[in-house]
């Protein structure tokens, strides 16, 4: 596969998630425009619950991290059935599923109506949205049309906008203006148009092909990371590992060694204004890993700003997970065996097909 051959992209590529890529800073402009309808309740919650999975979870995991250096307000963000205990009734849940038809968080929304906590719900529509009508509740509608993981414009900016709602501002306007002209300028920068020798989501793809993958993010940089492991798994069909520094050198720089390194790839998320021990670090866990025979990349988001930064260095993952697929000759697009989960899961008995 020439990855700046475009004739070749568009056949590995039959469901266009390039086109759906390209257009990710339009995305985020519409997204801007979201609204909780009808609008919550007064009062500002003392702990906001993020219920999502998968690809709905992602914007929630952004919003979570970009807020944690200035934010007051708890942002806690769940996976699984139910709620944690924790919050009584001064939390707010924050319900995300942009199908509308995650198991996972219709229980979390079930079990919030069942302790009178109030309930917001981003989705497209699915039992989620007919939920939040039936009940009234505050819910930011979702353009349909695409898969989770590829409406994550959607997933953030109306996170956003639902905080924003009850007096929780995880980011400044300003903040989100910056964001969105860093992702125009990136578009052109990793587009199918941009070749090898300038496109960097390109050039990480070719350096991933083979190889194990794992990308290690800083304190602000790590939420990014995991979102690069989810994407490389959902489109890129490779196993994938995540981890953030400082914790990734207590225990997995253990495991780079000889010769089983050779065999694995590092995705260094870097950005500047890290923190000097941070930074330190990094330099260190790169001449570990290069020293035991495993080869390195290093990325740097862009913009000032935390969302900036976040949604830059998580747009590059995207792009280079797509390529990566194209490299492998999979379709980014479809997810058969998360689909056959589903499946299974919905009908019930035992782990037979």
């Amino acid at each position: 596969m020439n990855l700046d051959e475009p004739a070749a992209l568009e056949r590995a590529d039959p469901h266009g998630a390039c086109r759906v890529l390209a257009e990710f800073p339009e995305q985020c402009r519409r997204a801007r425009t979201l609204r909780p309808v009808p609008p919550p309740g007064p009062g500002r919650p003392r702990l906001v619950l993020l219920a999502g999975m998968g690809g709905s979870a992602a914007g929630a995991d952004l919003v979570a991290a970009c807020a944690a250096a200035s934010l007051e307000v708890p942002l806690v963000v769940h996976r699984g059935y139910g709620l944690p205990a924790a919050g009584g009734h001064e939390a707010l849940v924050l319900a995300s599923s942009y199908s509308g038809d995650t198991v996972e968080v219709l229980s979390a929304v079930e079990t919030a109506l069942g302790r009178g906590l109030p309930v917001i719900v981003l989705t497209a529509g699915g039992r989620l949205g007919r939920l939040a009508t039936d009940h009234g509740l505050p819910r930011v509608t979702l353009p349909g049309g695409l898969m989770p993981r590829m409406a994550l414009g959607y997933l953030v900016l109306g996170t956003l906008a639902a905080l924003r709602a009850c007096g929780v501002d995880a980011a400044a306007e300003d903040d989100v203006s910056e964001a969105l002209d860093v992702l125009t300028a990136q578009a052109g920068d990793l587009g199918v148009a941009s070749p090898v020798d300038e496109n960097e989501a390109k050039r990480v793809a070719h350096a991933l092909h083979g190889r194990l993958p794992v990308i290690c993010g800083g304190p602000l940089t790590g939420a990014a990371a995991y979102r690069w492991k989810t994407d490389l798994e959902e489109n890129g069909k490779v196993l994938a590992v995540s981890g953030a520094v400082p914790e990734m050198n207590h225990n997995e720089i253990e495991a780079w060694r000889r010769p089983a390194a050779r065999d694995r790839h590092v995705v260094l998320l870097r950005e500047e204004g890290e923190g000097a021990e941070i930074g330190r670090r990094m330099a260190i866990l790169r001449h570990m890993v290069e020293a035991a025979d495993g080869s390195v990349s290093e990325v740097c988001a862009r913009g000032r700003g935390r969302l900036a930064r976040l949604l830059s260095l998580v747009y590059l993952g995207q792009w280079a997970s797509v390529y990566l697929a194209a490299l492998a000759g999979v379709d980014p697009w479809t997810v058969p065996r998360l689909e056959e989960m589903k499946r299974r899961m919905a009908a019930g008995g035992d782990a037979a097909p």
